[in-house]
């Protein structure tokens, strides 16, 4: 199989299959999504979408695509990736990452996680036995998992999440109608986006409430009210 049809398929990953002395890693699967992205090639940026993405690799979607053996950088709000396009097709390309350092879940967050001197994972059981064959130091083990919250104390957290994604929407919005083209063309969108925003506020009211029947009964918005309290069903 040659290296365009693996990438295609999703099956790259970022060992090397002349490693000497270490056994072929097993391939990495795509997983399917739809995350909004930029490529930066050469100090020229475009938006693209991810399609589909594992740690070595990603097919990207957008109207700007750069030729097979580009390099690129692949950006995802704080995450991102120094790749090689493998092919182009379809308004399509398929790009294979320089190194397996970031999970699909940072991609999909596009926030890094903590590491353990700079070893997550796969990479970490990779350098204890590098570790072990050289004689080095094993790397530190990792913290004891903290301990799990409270639910007052979940519940909080939830909340400013909650609230945190309606100040993400707000800022979408208020980005999005500064330009009389889009506002033009997309005015329902935009207005379903208004709405969504508050009705996560008054969620996150709710919530955050003591009484958090009084709070959804006092919800300003009727049908997001009649649909807080509306009776069980059966």
């Amino acid at each position: 199989m040659d290296s365009v049809l693996a990438i295609e398929l999703g099956m790259t990953d970022c060992t090397p299959p002349s490693s000497p002395g270490l056994e072929p890693k097993p391939r990495a699967a795509r997983k399917n999504l739809l995350l909004s992205a930029t490529i930066d090639v050469d100090g020229l940026k475009a938006p693209v979408r991810i399609r589909n993405l594992s740690e070595g690799g990603a097919m990207i979607d957008g109207a700007a695509l750069p030729r097979p053996g580009t390099r690129l950088v692949l950006r995802r709000a704080e995450i991102e990736m120094a790749a090689t396009v493998a092919w182009q097709a379809g308004g399509r390309c398929g790009v294979a990452f320089d190194h397996c350092a970031v999970t699909v879940d940072e991609w999909v967050s596009g926030t890094r996680v903590a590491t353990f001197e700079g070893h997550r994972g796969q990479a970490r059981v990779d350098a204890i036995q590098a570790a072990v064959r050289s004689g080095a130091a094993l790397p530190a083990e990792p913290p004891a998992p903290a301990q799990a919250p409270a639910a007052g104390e979940l519940d909080s957290r939830i909340v400013d999440e909650i609230l945190h994604v309606r100040r993400l929407l707000d800022e979408l919005g208020e980005e999005l109608v500064s330009d009389p083209s889009v506002l033009q063309q997309h005015m329902q969108a935009l207005q379903n986006l208004d709405r969504a925003s508050q009705v996560l506020e008054h969620l996150g009211t709710v919530l955050g409430a003591k009484d958090r029947i009084a709070a959804a009964r006092s919800v300003p918005m009727l049908d997001l009210r009649e649909r807080l309290t509306r009776a069980p069903e059966g």
